[in-house]
C-alpha cells in the first residue's frame, strides 16, 4: 500500500510520519508541504507545495491511505480567512486530491458546523464536508477530534503554553463528562491514528466515524509505553 501525509512538520504529524514508517505497512509515503520532514527514509517522497497549490498536483502513486494533520490558530494564521483557508479549505483538498479509500483527518474535540465558536463551527463544517465526500464516493473517513495537545511545538503557542502547564494538574480531578476534555499527549494521538487506521472495516456501510478524545485516551492508558515528550 501507499499513504500520504500532509502536515509531517506539525506537532501530531511528526510523531505520526515516524510511526506510519514503522509499522511497515506502506511502500512509499508521499509527504506534502512547504518544508521537507526532519526524517530521512527510502519510503518517503516529498513535494514542495503550498496549500493553494494542492488541486494542481497529481499524485506521483495512487494512494491508499491519507493523513491530514493540518492545523494552526487564528493568530498564527492572521486572520480568520486564513484561518479557514489551512484549516478546511487545505484538510479538503489534501483528502480529495490524494482520493484514497481510506482517510484520517486530526479536528479538534468540540467540532460542530453549528456551533457560535468560530474555531469548533470551522472544524465542524470541515468534518461536514468530507464526511459528505466520504459518503458519495463510498470511501471510509475517520475524523480524530483530540482536546489540548501536549508536546513541543516549533513555534510557541501562548494560550496552549499555560494549557499545558495547568490541565495536567487538573487531569487527575477531570471525572465524569469532564474526563473527556482531559488533555492528550501528540504522540498518542499518532498511535491512535495508526492503531485504527489498521482496523477499519471496509464494505461495513459506514462511510464515515469520529474518534473522540476519550477514545484516543482510552487506548493510551492501555498502552505501557508512557510518552516521554
Amino acid at each position: 500500500m501507499n499513504a500520504a501525509i500532509i502536515g509531517a512538520t506539525g506537532l501530531v504529524g511528526q510523531h505520526l510520519l515516524q510511526k506510519l514508517i514503522d509499522c511497515g505497512r506502506y511502500r512509499h509515503i508521499w509527504v506534502l508541504g512547504r518544508t521537507p520532514p526532519a526524517l530521512i527514509h527510502p519510503s518517503l517522497v516529498f513535494t514542495a507545495t503550498r496549500l493553494n497549490q494542492l488541486p494542481l498536483l497529481t499524485p506521483p502513486f495512487a494512494i491508499d491511505h491519507s493523513f491530514c494533520t493540518l492545523g494552526t490558530t487564528i493568530k498564527q494564521a492572521g486572520c480568520q480567512a486564513a484561518f479557514v483557508a489551512v484549516d478546511q479549505r487545505g484538510a479538503i483538498d489534501f483528502v480529495t486530491l490524494c482520493d484514497a479509500k481510506y482517510s484520517a483527518v486530526v479536528t479538534a474535540l468540540g467540532a460542530d458546523a453549528n456551533s457560535k465558536v468560530f474555531y469548533n463551527r470551522v472544524k465542524g463544517e470541515t468534518e461536514v464536508a468530507l464526511q459528505q465526500w466520504a459518503h458519495d464516493g463510498q470511501k471510509q473517513l475517520q475524523c480524530f477530534q483530540p482536546s489540548l495537545l501536549l508536546g513541543k511545538r516549533k513555534q510557541s503557542r501562548l494560550a496552549e503554553d499555560i494549557g499545558q502547564t495547568l490541565l495536567p494538574l487538573l487531569a487527575p480531578f477531570m471525572f465524569g463528562q469532564w474526563a473527556k476534555y482531559r488533555p492528550i499527549h501528540a504522540v498518542q494521538v499518532a498511535e491512535a491514528i495508526v492503531h485504527f487506521s489498521a482496523n477499519i472495516h471496509t464494505g461495513s456501510g459506514s462511510y464515515a466515524t469520529t474518534i473522540d478524545n476519550a477514545a484516543m485516551l482510552v487506548l493510551a492508558n492501555a498502552n505501557t509505553c508512557k510518552p516521554t515528550q
